[in-house]
């Protein structure tokens, strides 16, 4: 497959990932998380997305593999494989976990090979590139023909009170028109939790659930 528009972002990406791992080391800052509390009040609501404990499952940019970590603390006895671009993170889980399956791997260019049922990406849309809507879509159309059951990812939103320049914040509601309309009539969008209290909830997810029913696209004008 050739080269695609986002690899000199997946490139940048991957060393500023290599080097926040051998800043901090295999802990949250590592993966941009702010605490471990918050890490695994993420990955609770993207579990949320369906019963998990004995299904397989993809964790789209794993690092260092913290999702089978707390999927394990949550009895999971399922098949975990984790991808990544970052071959230094991918290393680290390795070094975790020897008998589970983690590839340094970019999604873009050699796609899957293999169906899930679920699939869950935590962060991984968060980092500012420079077009990071078409990277989400592609992303999630890549992956889309290989979940059986659902999808779930979250991101940071537009409905915020302070922004860092080198992050990324999608709208809500063109994610969901999206997912709605290119992959399946079945979405929910969660914008509804905060991961600290008293703050503004200031991300969203969505899980995306297969369906034998088409996408279709919403009227453009109603009174």
């Amino acid at each position: 497959m050739s080269e695609h528009p986002f690899a000199s972002d997946f490139a940048v990406l991957s060393r500023h990932y290599s080097q926040l791992l051998h800043k901090y080391g295999d802990g949250p800052s590592a993966v941009q998380q702010r605490d471990r509390t918050t890490q695994e009040g993420r990955m609770a609501i993207l579990a949320q997305v369906g019963e998990l404990s004995n299904a397989k499952v993809l964790d789209f940019g794993c690092g260092t593999g913290h999702l089978l970590t707390w999927l394990k603390g949550m009895n999971f006895e399922g098949e975990y494989v984790g991808i990544d671009i970052c071959s230094d993170m991918v290393k680290a889980a390795l070094n975790k976990f020897p008998s589970v399956r983690f590839e340094a791997r970019d999604l873009l260019s050699h796609g899957l090979t293999e169906d899930f049922d679920f699939v869950l990406i935590n962060g991984v849309f968060n980092n500012r590139i420079q077009n990071n809507y078409g990277f989400m879509t592609q992303a999630l159309l890549s992956l889309w023909p290989h979940v059986r059951r659902a999808i779930a990812f979250n991101a940071l939103s537009t409905y915020v009170d302070y922004v860092d320049d080198g992050l990324c914040y999608l709208q809500p509601e063109r994610v969901f028109a999206f997912c709605k309309e290119e992959l399946s009539p079945s979405v929910v969008l969660r914008h509804d939790y905060a991961l600290k209290s008293g703050i503004v909830p200031f991300e969203f997810t969505v899980y995306v659930y297969a369906s034998e029913q088409k996408p279709r696209k919403a009227l453009r004008s109603v009174d």
